[in-house]
């Protein structure tokens, strides 16, 4: 900062790239954050806090923005399932209290199945995993995705065909039928 600048001014010009990056990117994390953790509420949360903290970051410049958000929410997701599954180790009888009927045979066969689909989703490349989980985990069209990706509606849905294919093969791979998924 020169001294003809006024005081703040770099941070002021910070803060607006941050903000500038948030809006051209926070979509694309939260769908990953979404990917990781199947809580619509959870991914919000879980990008705000990553550049919560970039505001708060005062260390070493960051060289990928991208990728230090990644990593940040990433980390604050992994913080959160950790605390959660202890605390729900804490009250063994919780299914009871709030009510619902849990079979824990149905419950272990769905645990299993989402660990696998996740294996799976994660052998895919980054664009093949993002289109997925935009057009199944968030219901949108391929119009757009192809807005956030950059592509036309028509590529969107051909990667979208490969993908699902990528994704099948891989599952079969993995031991499951056709008939399962």
């Amino acid at each position: 900062m020169t001294s003809s600048e006024p005081a703040g001014s770099g941070l002021l010009a910070r803060n607006e790239e941050i903000a500038h990056f948030y809006r051209e990117n926070a979509r694309e994390l939260w769908a990953i954050f979404y990917s990781m953790c199947s809580d619509p509420e959870r991914a919000h949360d879980a990008v705000q806090e990553a550049f919560a903290r970039l505001y708060d970051h005062h260390g070493e410049p960051v060289r990928d923005l991208r990728a230090w958000l990644l990593r940040v929410g990433q980390n604050w997701l992994r913080d959160v399932a950790r605390r959660k599954s202890s605390s729900c180790s804490l009250l063994p009888g919780l299914d009871e209290f709030t009510g619902a009927a849990v079979d824990p045979r149905q419950s272990a066969e769905l645990h299993e199945r989402q660990l696998q689909i996740r294996a799976a989703l994660a052998e895919l490349n980054e664009d093949d995993r993002k289109v997925l989980v935009m057009k199944y985990s968030m219901d949108w069209s391929a119009a757009q995705i192809g807005t956030v990706m950059n592509s036309s509606a028509a590529a969107i849905d051909m990667r979208l065909s490969r993908a699902r294919r990528r994704l099948a093969e891989i599952l079969v791979e993995q031991g499951y039928q056709h008939e399962e998924f």
